[in-house]
């Protein structure tokens, strides 16, 4: 069992295999288990018992009202509820906001279909449940209620993890459309070689293809210039050492490409990538244990905070630290409650084209272009002296600051002189300009 969740009810004999809920404004799992084991149970007069979590203290208010009330009733009457109205039966709604009334309702959906599985009987839940697919607690995040089928912008690239992220807002009912996004140095660098465009194209032609849905590719060239490379090369030139990726995401991805999609003529409820990170979502009055992750929940008043990936390795809350509010409260990341394995096995699980695509390595806008060769092209070579920090004595000559970074170890061996190179292993402590020499 997860750390900090509590069970609803703990007889039972061993953890059962819970459904996460969608919609709820908490992380809450339910599993209805039938009191009569056999094939043939009579649904009018079977009841159920009801097993569920949260790492919510509210939330786990609500799983127990519900428990109560359901476990009172037939499977057959469980079957006949309309989840719209199960706030109305118990007399919560008018103390509920709106997300938390949509996650208690997908609670009793949750619940009519696992229980549907284990009966034979052919019931029409229609008329009486949401539009809702559910699948094994590991596959799903806590993402928005879709009785409205919400309009999402995916980010696809063609790696595993947004072709993931792509079906598995598919598999939850959203309007999804994906975007390829092109940026100017695709075409600028195309000379060196490797560049993995036109194969990234190709293959999200294919996720695409898998289930029926257009590809849609816009080019933000001259967007990507402008707002993330001409800084990135004046800081570089001046000895720093910026992050594209960080101004990639806050100005491009999440930025003008937002701001192409607020000039469209269909309205975009949410914008959704493969990154490897949680927005959460909570109402300025409520406990900061009582959150939704990865979706929406609420009101416009609640605040979406950033935070990490349970994957450590894999975790891109990092490059994501500069988006704002306006930024963080419309984007979806539906793997980044999950570890990589998870994502590969969901790859499997969907049979992918791209399923056993390597991952990317390095920043994103070069592709598998070089960084050395990128700057070596935009800032040439200037050579300076290696200097031993202790000593000040003249150790070796680089080529240009901006082929190093403060911390680096790593390739400085070969701008080192001959008999430096036994006294390594060697660090890059500071760049200074030689203005700045005494």
């Amino acid at each position: 069992m997860k750390k900090g969740l509590a069970f609803v009810q703990t007889s039972f004999e061993e953890e059962p295999s819970m459904t996460l809920i969608p919609g709820c404004v908490a992380t809450v799992n339910v599993f209805a288990k039938r009191k009569d084991h056999d094939d043939d149970v009579d649904t009018t007069t079977s009841r159920i018992s009801l097993y569920g979590n949260s790492d919510a203290i509210f939330s786990r208010g609500l799983l127990s009202l519900l428990k109560d009330y359901v476990e009172e009733l037939t499977i057959d009457q469980i079957l006949r509820l309309k989840p719209i109205e199960i706030a109305d039966t118990l007399g919560v709604r008018s103390a509920l906001s709106k997300g938390r009334n949509d996650g208690l309702a997908n609670m009793v959906t949750v619940i009519q279909q696992q229980l549907k599985e284990t009966t034979h009987d052919d019931y029409d839940l229609s008329e009486t449940t949401s539009t809702i697919k559910v699948t094994n607690s590991t596959t799903m995040s806590s993402l928005p209620s879709v009785e409205s089928k919400p309009k999402v912008a995916l980010l696809l690239s063609g790696g595993v993890d947004s072709s993931v992220a792509f079906r598995l807002l598919l598999e939850q009912g959203y309007d999804v459309t994906p975007y390829y996004l092109k940026i100017w140095l695709e075409d600028e660098l195309a000379h060196l070689g490797e560049c993995p465009w036109e194969d990234d194209v190709k293959t999200c032609r294919q996720v695409c293809d898998q289930v029926g849905i257009d590809l849609q590719i816009i080019g933000l060239q001259d967007e990507y210039q402008q707002r993330v490379m001409q800084h990135t090369l004046n800081e570089a030139s001046l000895g720093r050492t910026p992050n594209p990726d960080i101004l990639c995401n806050s100005r491009v991805k999440f930025g003008c490409f937002l701001e192409y999609l607020e000039g469209l003529p269909n309205h975009f409820d949410y914008i959704a990538s493969g990154h490897y990170a949680q927005v959460r979502r909570a109402e300025n009055d409520v406990e900061d244990n009582d959150k939704n992750v990865n979706g929406i929940g609420g009101d416009s008043a609640s605040i979406a905070r950033l935070f990490r990936a349970p994957d450590p390795v894999k975790d891109q809350s990092y490059f994501l630290c500069a988006l704002d509010q306006s930024q963080l409260s419309r984007l979806l990341f539906p793997i980044g409650h999950l570890e990589k394995t998870e994502v590969r096995q969901l790859a499997d699980d969907f049979q992918l084209p791209n399923r056993h695509r390597p991952d990317s390595q390095g920043l994103c806008f070069l592709g598998k272009v070089k960084f050395r060769d990128f700057m070596q092209i935009h800032l040439g070579k200037q050579v300076g002296d290696i200097i031993d920090a202790v000593t000040g004595e003249i150790i070796g000559q680089h080529h240009g600051v901006w082929y190093h970074t403060v911390g680096q170890r790593k390739g400085i061996g070969p701008y080192l002189l001959p008999k430096s190179t036994a006294f390594g292993p060697w660090y890059v402590v500071a760049k200074v300009r030689k203005s700045d020499f005494i």
